[in-house]
């Protein structure tokens, strides 16, 4: 059981500490901690009264990572589609077995991605949800998600039921009960748990929806994710020309956008957040672009995406991140030779500061500045893994696994010391899933079902 120290004080001493502020910048040294917020980070911090001493003696320490879209009602059925294209995956999870999860399958699978997460060194999460089945479905993945200990933003979608009408009919707008949502279960922007929409865009409803959409979700004070680039339609030229993008509005995917379409979207204020690992691990999302955003202004964050195609390890994300824009760089050199290159030290901000700016939390998490939130990671540099560790940041970057994470915190809270997660949900949630895999047909692991992708 871990010690809470008195008025929520910590003191996380000795560590490499990777603040991911440009003025504080690293230094081997101490993170103060009191009731949730980072008072004072510096060298030889003389401890409070009461405050609870964490040894970082040979660990990086650094913010909570940031992920900015991932589908976490579908970790019950993770990895089962690494390899499958978007066709397979669409007509087997969100086609079939979407519409065989029940509101308790919801909440224990979303605590499964949650908890994964939070072992994995992720405090904070974009969580898309399209699993809108019912207000009860809702229900249960707002509550999986607060009793986690994780800080997210929920996106509200849409059904996993006739999801082809939803995701690609022309007349279905957001389902009306976000408005419940917003007034009853999420008004609370400062909440950990708070609200967004999740908004298909008009490459997927056409422009009209989502018109219809933005101006519900802005209508509520939401932001927006719009997953989007899939060549299909030009999407953020279309929200350009009806003057609707904005910094309210982050783009996922943008693989087959084109670059003036990134500029736009930038020139905007809108972010962008890119998925290397699934955008390599499932067929036709498009090249990651990194670079490509990277090379008009913007500040690219990182997702996982789903854990259906791939891992709920960031890390592992980064790598693909990096290691997709070295193979196009030297695939394709007269093209992405001209490009910025993606650097270890740019991709650490794409999951910490530049994630937190994507997802409007910028003022609250991010980096360890004095007044933001206590969301803090300790990765140790000293196991055979990252040993010896001689520089943090490229080694976070080429080695680190959640393996490596020692030490979570949340809004000043423990979630994971000395490499284990706190409390019983792990155990508590396997004979749920279990259960759960003997009845979703086909049994997940069998391979996808055995029907074309259509629209």
């Amino acid at each position: 059981m871990s010690a809470t120290g008195e008025g929520g004080r910590y003191l996380i001493r000795g560590g490499t500490v990777l603040t991911m502020d440009p003025k504080l910048g690293s230094l081997v040294g101490d993170v103060l901690v009191e009731g949730g917020k980072i008072t004072e980070v510096g060298v030889d911090l003389r401890p409070p009264e009461g405050a609870v001493l964490i040894d970082a003696t040979n660990c990086a320490v650094l913010p909570g990572l940031i992920d900015t879209h991932r589908h976490l009602w579908s970790a019950a059925v993770r990895q089962t589609g690494v390899g499958w294209d978007y066709g397979a995956y669409h007509m087997t999870v969100q086609r079939r077995w979407g519409e065989q999860f029940t509101a308790d399958d919801v909440y224990w699978s979303q605590l499964l991605g949650a908890l994964s997460a939070l072992n994995a060194g992720v405090t904070t999460i974009c969580d898309e949800s399209h699993i809108q089945n019912s207000p009860a479905h809702t229900d249960a993945a707002v509550k999986a998600l607060q009793e986690s200990g994780v800080r997210a933003r929920f996106g509200y979608g849409f059904p996993s039921v006739n999801v082809a009408s939803w995701m690609f009919g022309p007349t279905h707008t957001i389902p009306e009960d976000i408005r419940r949502v917003r007034t009853e279960l999420l008004p609370d922007d400062d909440a950990l748990v708070t609200l967004q929409a999740m908004l298909r865009g008009p490459e997927m409803t056409g422009l009209d929806v989502a018109t219809k959409d933005l101006e519900i979700a802005r209508d509520l004070g939401l932001r927006s994710t719009m997953h989007i680039g899939f060549g299909m339609a030009p999407g953020i030229e279309q929200l350009s020309d009806a003057g609707l993008l904005d910094s309210d509005l982050l783009l996922i995917h943008g693989g087959k956008s084109t670059d003036e379409e990134l500029r736009m979207g930038v020139a905007a204020g809108a972010s962008f957040s890119i998925s290397p690992g699934t955008e390599a691990f499932m067929p036709g999302l498009g090249i990651p672009a990194t670079s490509r955003v990277l090379s008009v202004g913007g500040e690219p964050s990182m997702s996982a995406d789903t854990e259906v195609a791939s891992s709920a390890d960031l890390f592992s994300t980064l790598r693909a991140a990096m290691a997709t824009d070295i193979t196009v760089r030297n695939a394709l050199p007269e093209y992405y030779g001209a490009l910025p290159e993606v650097t270890p030290d740019q991709l650490l901000l794409s999951a910490t500061l530049w994630g937190a700016h994507a997802c409007g939390l910028g003022d609250k998490v991010g980096s360890l500045v004095p007044g933001k939130a206590a969301d803090i990671i300790m990765v140790r540099l000293d196991d055979l893994t990252m040993f010896p560790g001689s520089d943090a940041v490229r080694s976070l970057i080429a080695a680190a696994t959640a393996g490596s994470v020692d030490t979570v915190m949340v809004d000043g809270n423990l979630v994971k010391q000395d490499g284990k997660v706190l409390g019983t949900g792990f155990e508590r949630l396997k004979p749920r899933i279990l259960e759960l895999m003997d009845r979703l047909q086909p049994r997940p692991g069998s391979g996808p079902v055995d029907t074309p992708f259509s629209v």
